[in-house]
């Protein structure tokens, strides 16, 4: 029989499948279980949620903080510091990208590093998702493996949804790919669990694909900066010894740059944005450079809810900072809304669990595929 145009899609789509499923199996249960990777962390670390000593007591200001955390960490120079609106949450210090402790806001009492434990495990998990980490392969090595199976899965679904596509549009030709039909088994259920989860989660899946390949590639990088008229960025230069080096943030820190007379301007940027939830503020590379302060009034990665702004102490001015969202050409916003819509953490909660229901279907198509394709090739 002569090979029809749907012949050979179907062909290259369960051939592509059964070559990139494990790499896209990996991604999918690993993308699941970091799917709420803050909230968990948050829970872990609720033993060092504090009180208040009344209600609506202030914090105490950044220089005092730090003095009493000294007493117990002499140390301790964090390179960021963070503040959330609810009460009962510690003040956040960082120390590069690897060291996190906390404090009680009110008292200074230095309160440890929490649960590093789950830190680590969800670090790990990530670099998995991403470089194939622990595997023994280099990790540029796994970053090609994940965006090979990335755009691959970006074919199978566009593959997918012509196979998909009823050749005629009856309402018992629509159902039978659209609904899950309890009543069938073994062949005829994978085919209809294959088609249904892959329609339901056809449209979000293909945003994560593609801030995937976004994430993953330089040519895609580059292709979003000039289709949206914007100078692409240049390229990172990678740190010498990059490679099995120490991680950013694990030698010793920078020395604390002076904090005198910044506490007036972080009361005047939490007056300036009354409903912040969430003050990130982060050294400067240079002393007597301006402090900058990240503030959030959604969750971690709502970043149209974030206003950057330049805490000026030499000038005596809270700036705004040439970072902020609004003052990037369309690619460089487009690419930053790139990053948390592949994590679904752009339209917080809800597109958490949009993202992690798509995770799940992924895993699911996967297991489908490969049923099919074993009663295809090992018939019983």
């Amino acid at each position: 029989m002569k090979p029809t145009y749907h012949h050979l899609i179907f062909w290259g789509h369960l051939i592509a499948g059964l070559i990139a499923g494990v790499v896209i199996l990996s991604m999918a249960v690993t993308g699941l279980i970091i799917s709420y990777e803050a909230q968990l962390i948050d829970w872990a670390n609720r033993d060092l949620r504090v009180t208040p000593p009344v209600a609506g007591a202030p914090h105490l200001d950044i220089e005092t903080l730090l003095a009493k955390v000294h007493e117990t960490k002499p140390d301790l120079n964090p390179s960021g510091i963070t503040w959330k609106a609810d009460p009962a949450m510690p003040v956040t210090l960082s120390v590069g990208k690897e060291g996190v402790y906390f404090a009680n806001p009110y008292t200074g009492e230095f309160l440890g590093e929490g649960h590093r434990a789950w830190r680590d495990f969800f670090h790990a998990v990530t670099d998995w998702h991403r470089f194939l980490t622990g595997t023994g392969l280099p990790k540029e090595t796994g970053k090609a493996i994940t965006g090979a199976g990335c755009l691959i899965f970006s074919l199978l679904l566009l593959s997918g949804i012509y196979l998909w596509w009823p050749r005629h549009w009856r309402w018992s030709s629509v159902r039978a790919v659209m609904l899950l039909n309890p009543k069938l088994s073994g062949r005829a259920r994978h085919w209809n669990w294959h088609n249904v989860f892959g329609f339901w989660s056809a449209l979000p899946l293909l945003c994560i694909i593609l801030t995937g390949l976004i994430i993953s590639y330089g040519w895609a990088n580059n292709l979003l900066f000039t289709l949206t008229g914007s100078e692409p960025p240049p390229a990172r230069e990678r740190p010498a010894g990059a490679p099995g080096g120490k991680r950013e943030g694990s030698g010793p820190a920078a020395p604390q740059p002076s904090l005198v007379g910044l506490g007036p301007f972080l009361a005047q940027a939490r007056q300036q944005i009354p409903d912040w939830t969430s003050l990130s503020l982060r050294m400067p590379q240079k002393p007597g450079a301006p402090f900058p302060l990240m503030v959030d009034r959604g969750g971690r990665g709502q970043v149209q809810l974030r206003t950057m702004l330049n805490l000026d102490v030499a000038q005596g001015k809270v700036l705004p900072s040439p970072d902020d969202l609004q003052q990037q050409n369309l690619g460089r916003r487009l690419r930053m809304y790139a990053r948390f819509l592949h994590t679904g953490e752009l339209f917080g909660l809800l597109g958490q669990t949009v993202a992690a229901l798509c995770t799940i279907s992924t895993i699911l198509l996967v297991w489908t595929g490969f049923a099919q394709a074993r009663r295809r090739f090992l018939k019983p």
